[in-house]
């Protein structure tokens, strides 16, 4: 490497040296030819050797790391001093006569110190050149070699010329090497930048690693398009083969969604279209309702959990204003706000045919429910509308409440979750009682309704045209004496099938008269009072109203304080009701006593209608379980064909019981029992 570098330095000098060299070698002190002019040959060839060697240490200093950036007129310089060696060597070829010694030595030492002197100047101009730092290396080599001991005879001035030869050479070689090093530090500090260290033998390595790494990349990254594209050709193909295509939370993200938009365009095969939870924005809205623009036959498009925001919601609208082939799209949970809801709303002034939008979990203010109710009161074909979890408020319900007043059409309602409050609860149902609509089913869940909000919906529900068959109350505060208001009006209704008062407060009184309620409604199915402080009281209320002469097949009673002696209450209307086929008793604190209570009555009469039983959160052991799987085994056609038994304590040796059931009943009747644990 020592000698490498030292090529590197005693490169050929500069044209104009080169020529300065030539004629002072030619001619000694009196002006006439010396015997010198062949150690000047010398001197070229060595430099012309040099100039080649350049070129292959350029290469190998590539190959370790280096980058030498030589520009056009660098090596138009380089051609032209080697033109200029080559015609020294033919003016060396005509004279080859030898001089005396003492001649040549005075020839190689004016030569010296006219290269010395051009050097120095150079050297001291640019430190930074490379030819012009190797011409001065040079020159100050052949001063160090003049410096020998001069031959006997020679001048004074000869011995005077030679001293100050060998100090400037010394000179000018400290100035090249300062300039060299000062190179290497600006070459490293660059590579460093560069991320690459010169001279390092493992810099080419690390580059090495680093393009593999890039490689493999890249690689991986093909092959996921590849895949990406295949799944993507997948369902294209499902919306072209199939009527019911189901892609919900395929990552399809906007790029996906306008990639297999192109197989809805033209097609006449996929009427329904789950395209849910892929986190597909306005983009990729926008080209679905571009490629559906030439499609006839798509009747139910699914978007509930993407991103379509309020452009995306005008660009549907826009759409279904002029398709009305569409008649039921679900925007769920899409961000969708004022502007997006007043594009849908005006649509519904013009479309005939869409009979369901759901705008629930979005932030749809006041002035989108203003917007909303004035679509409502011009649309002749809405038959299902969902707002619930937006930002309507009291006022919001109020401005609602004007378009369902004008509204023939719309069957089923939400608004759980918009904060409206007793006065808004009341503005709908007045619009209810003084309108027209023929409402079938009411969310008002999580409303902030109390007892004094609840007038209205009781004077709707005594009324003998009401036709509401699904009402939910569920996580108000009716209270108790709200509670005795439903139950007188439930006894009139005609017409209600589901009730759900879930988490409402009441207890005692209450508890009792919708008890009777229920047991004097001819129509109520399914009755749902979990979160209720019920008690063993109240439980065994309940159990005496539904032990005979009921209808009920849902009863919901999850997390109401039963205890052990609820449970034993429940379990004695078990022996009698033939109805019931889904039982919740979660969060009760039933123990094995109460679980052992209830296996009792599904032992002995063989509940056949019963099909899920949740007995979750309980804190059943395993004697619960043993108890249970007992029953199951006397009575396989009366077993559940659901059992939920999470969040009890049950060992691997209750589970193993249970399991032991289940495949019994199995064997024996063919039911298959989920047991979840």
């Amino acid at each position: 490497m020592r000698s490498m570098r030292s090529k590197r330095i005693i490169q050929g000098s500069t044209p104009q040296l080169s020529q300065s060299s030539s004629s002072s070698s030619s001619r000694g002190l009196g002006g006439k030819r010396r015997p010198g002019k062949v150690q000047a040959r010398q001197t070229v060839a060595r430099r012309a050797t040099s100039s080649r060697d350049q070129d292959q240490d350029n290469q190998q200093d590539q190959d370790q790391g280096f980058s030498l950036d030589f520009n056009e007129e660098v090596l138009e310089e380089r051609r032209e001093r080697q033109r200029q060696s080559r015609q020294i060597l033919e003016e060396g070829d005509q004279d080859t006569k030898p001089n005396d010694a003492g001649a040549s030595t005075t020839t190689t030492t004016t030569t010296t110190t006219a290269e010395q002197e051009g050097g120095v100047e150079e050297a001291g101009d640019e430190l930074f050149d490379d030819d012009e730092r190797g011409d001065a290396v040079s020159t100050a080599t052949t001063a160090v070699m003049a410096d020998s001991p001069a031959p006997r005879g020679a001048s004074s001035l000869t011995q005077e010329t030679s001293v100050a030869t060998t100090v400037a050479g010394l000179l000018v070689l400290a100035l090249g090497v300062a300039g060299f090093v000062k190179r290497r530090e600006i070459v490293a500090k660059v590579g460093s930048l560069l991320g690459v260290s010169a001279g390092d033998s493992s810099s080419s390595t690390s580059s090495g690693e680093s393009t593999m790494a890039d490689k493999d990349k890249e690689k991986e990254e093909r092959r996921w398009r590849q895949e990406a594209r295949g799944r993507l050709n997948e369902m294209c193909a499902e919306l072209k083969n199939y009527p019911n295509v189901d892609l919900s939370s395929r990552n399809l993200r906007s790029e996906g969604c306008a990639y297999i938009s192109a197989a809805l365009a033209f097609n006449d095969v996929c009427e329904v279209v789950d395209m849910s939870k892929n986190g597909i924005g306005t983009d990729g809205i926008l080209a679905l309702c571009e490629a559906l623009e030439n499609n006839l036959v798509l009747a139910e498009i699914n978007l509930e959990g993407n991103a379509v925001g309020d452009e995306g919601a005008s660009g549907l609208a826009d759409l279904l204003r002029t398709r009305q082939n569409i008649t039921s799209i679900n925007l769920n949970g899409n961000n969708i706000a004022d502007d997006g809801a007043k594009s849908i709303a005006e649509m519904l002034k013009f479309n005939t045919e869409l009979a369901k939008i759901d705008l629930g979990n979005n932030v749809v203010d006041y002035d989108g429910a203003v917007a909303l109710a004035e679509g409502v009161k011009a649309n002749s074909s809405l038959r299902v509308l969902n707002l619930s979890g937006n930002y309507l408020g009291a006022l919001g319900a109020k401005a609602l409440s004007e378009g369902l007043r004008e509204n023939r059409t719309l069957e089923e309602l939400y608004v759980s979750g918009n904060d409206i409050g007793d006065e808004g609860a009341e503005q709908i149902m007045s619009s209810l009682v003084k309108g027209k609509v023929p409402l079938k089913k009411l969310d008002l869940s999580n409303s902030a309704v109390s007892r004094a909000g609840i007038g209205s919906l009781c004077e709707y529900l005594s009324r003998e045209d009401c036709g509401l068959e699904w009402l939910s109350l569920y996580m108000n505060d009716v209270g108790v004496e709200g509670a005795v208001d439903l139950a007188e009006a439930i006894r009139k209704n005609a017409s209600l099938e589901h009730l759900d008062i879930g988490g409402n407060n009441i207890g005692g009184e209450g508890v009792k008269q919708i008890a009777e309620a229920v047991k004097e409604n001819a129509k109520i199915t399914t009755l749902e009072m979990g979160y209720n402080p019920l008690s063993t009281e109240g439980a065994t209320i309940l159990a005496e109203q539904i032990k005979f002469d009921s209808k009920i097949t849902t009863l919901r009673l999850g997390w109401c304080k039963l205890g052990a002696d609820g449970g034993q209450a429940i379990a004695d209307a078990l022996r009698f009701n033939e109805t019931l086929g889904t039982l919740d008793l979660r969060g009760n604190t039933l123990g094995d006593k109460g679980v052992g209570a209830i296996s009792q009555s599904l032992k002995i009469v063989g509940l056949e209608g019963l099909e899920r039983l949740d007995l979750g959160y309980n804190e059943i052991k395993d004697d619960g379980a043993f108890a249970l799987a007992q029953a199951m085994k006397a009575n396989p056609e009366g077993a559940a064909a659901s059992i939920n038994m999470s969040n009890n304590y049950i060992t691997k040796f209750g589970k193993t019981a249970l399991e032991e059931a289940a495949s019994m009943v199995n064997e024996f009747t063919g039911k298959e029992v989920s047991i979840t644990y």
